[in-house]
């Protein structure tokens, strides 16, 4: 019976403990899984090679800023301030990449003053290139010209000048410009916040929100997958024509005379009409509202 009970018992154990590394070995994929799943949404401590520096740059006679990446955010915004501020930062998600291959550099043509990246190494197979984001305080008496990423966010705030904004993957954000001003991206979110003139805001995969104070020239407010909202000053004389391909239509609070409407359709004039404004989207809801 002793005997009996001893093998029972040891029979017990062994599922016992079984079970326990079975637990154990469960519970080692599960951390695994959300130690994966938290690397790749940003919780864990940043992998790679990451640097920051600011710089100081003299403004010397410029009469236009000009600020170019090809891999990184760019941010601009006006202060009261002599020269020009920019912080720097330089990251590779590669451990083993250069980052001394990717410069910044300080251009004088004509009246423009370029800041932009260069990078002269190879592109890793694994690493891919390091990226080189800028930030960048500017006068207030310096206008901005132009602000590209290739990829990036790119973000442009209180400054004068007729501001052209682009990135080919990332949002681009204009607030608050003294100007006439056109936003693009191919995929990325478009909003345009309390310009001086819209001469155009576009994207192919993302959302559109334009103020549209007044126009420069015709305009087309667009984006081909994603909403477009447009909110239309009280002064503006223009062509209407608001168009989806699928999705909603809504005009309302806006005086439009001369009005055509079906499902996916809105014409009419506002104000005295003159130059075009188009708002089009292919898949989504396309909207016009009064600016407050």
């Amino acid at each position: 019976m002793v005997r009996h009970r001893l093998k029972e018992w040891a029979v017990e154990r062994e599922n016992v403990s079984g079970h326990l590394t079975r637990r154990r070995v469960l519970a080692g994929g599960a951390t695994a899984l959300l130690a994966s799943i938290a690397g790749c949404s940003g919780a864990t401590p940043f992998v790679g090679k990451r640097t920051e520096r600011a710089e100081t740059v003299p403004v010397d006679g410029a009469e236009r800023l000009v600020a170019r990446t090809d891999l990184g955010d760019v941010t601009l915004r006006a202060e009261e301030r002599d020269d020009i501020g920019v912080r720097i930062t330089k990251q590779a998600s590669s451990v083993t990449a250069e980052l001394s291959d990717l410069t910044f550099r300080v251009e004088r043509s004509g009246g423009d003053l370029v800041l932009r990246s260069e990078f002269t190494g190879d592109t890793e197979f694994f690493g891919g290139r390091p990226s080189m984001s800028f930030d960048v305080t500017l006068p207030r008496s310096l206008p901005v010209s132009s602000v590209r990423s290739s990829v990036g966010d790119v973000s442009v705030e209180g400054v004068d000048g007729d501001v052209d904004a682009e990135t080919d993957t990332g949002d681009v954000r204009l607030r608050g410009v003294s100007g006439a001003v056109r936003a693009a991206a191919s995929t990325g979110d478009v909003t345009v916040t309390g310009p001086d003139a819209i001469r155009g805001a576009r994207t192919q995969t993302g959302d559109v929100t334009a103020d549209v104070p007044d126009l420069d020239g015709d305009v087309r407010v667009e984006s081909r997958t994603g909403d477009v909202a447009v909110a239309v000053g009280d002064a503006v004389d223009a062509d209407l024509r608001v168009t989806t391909g699928t999705g909603d239509v809504s005009v309302s609070g806006v005086s439009l005379s001369d009005a055509a409407r079906s499902d996916d359709l809105v014409t009419g004039t506002l104000g005295d009409g003159g130059p075009a404004l188009a708002i089009e989207t292919r898949t989504g809801d396309a909207s016009v509202s009064p600016l407050n």
